[in-house]
């Protein structure tokens, strides 16, 4: 037991900040991102007995998330993902063109991004947003590194295509 609460302290100093930027990216202000992530870690030195060490980041990360669309469902209030300039050139082509269709329609950009699927969507704000490494976002998600790269793939495809739909009809 000792072994597993030194272990939280660990996961928090190196987790606790990805966590609360990655609730900022989806939505979530200041104050809410930092009682979701103190509240995460409280339920983990409450479960602590119950949690296995090889994917306890994975449960932080997802505890955290279930929190923050916990609290925007008893808001009424839709989590909005908000991408930077950077995570966009990641997600359109960069000629002039998509340069200014990027900061004209930064909003409907995001709103796509929105309608990804969650997966999808976590690991366009993690990759692009957070920087995270390949490695980082496997250790997050308890998931192989093949499989992210696999995912992201789709989710830049997903996106692609569902811009491409959305600019046909507008």
């Amino acid at each position: 037991m000792q072994h597993k609460q030194k272990n939280i302290e660990a996961l928090y100093k190196e987790k606790s900040n990805i966590i609360y930027r990655y609730l900022i990216k989806i939505g979530c202000n200041k104050e809410e991102a930092k009682d979701i992530v103190q509240d995460t870690f409280i339920k983990a030195i409450e479960n602590i007995v119950h949690l296995s060490e090889s994917n306890i980041s994975a449960w932080l990360f997802k505890v955290a998330i279930n929190k923050y669309y916990d609290l925007c469902r008893k808001e009424s209030r839709h989590p909005v993902v908000d991408l930077d300039e950077n995570s966009l050139n990641h997600l359109l082509e960069d000629d002039n063109e998509t340069i200014i269709i990027k900061k004209e329609n930064k909003t409907e950009i995001d709103g796509v991004v929105d309608k990804l699927k969650p997966i999808y969507k976590n690991l366009i704000v993690l990759k692009y947003e957070l920087e995270l490494s390949y490695i980082q976002i496997g250790s997050i998600l308890d998931m192989k590194e093949e499989t992210i790269k696999t995912y992201l793939y789709r989710a830049r495809n997903e996106f692609k295509i569902r811009w491409d739909k959305k600019n046909e009809k507008g």
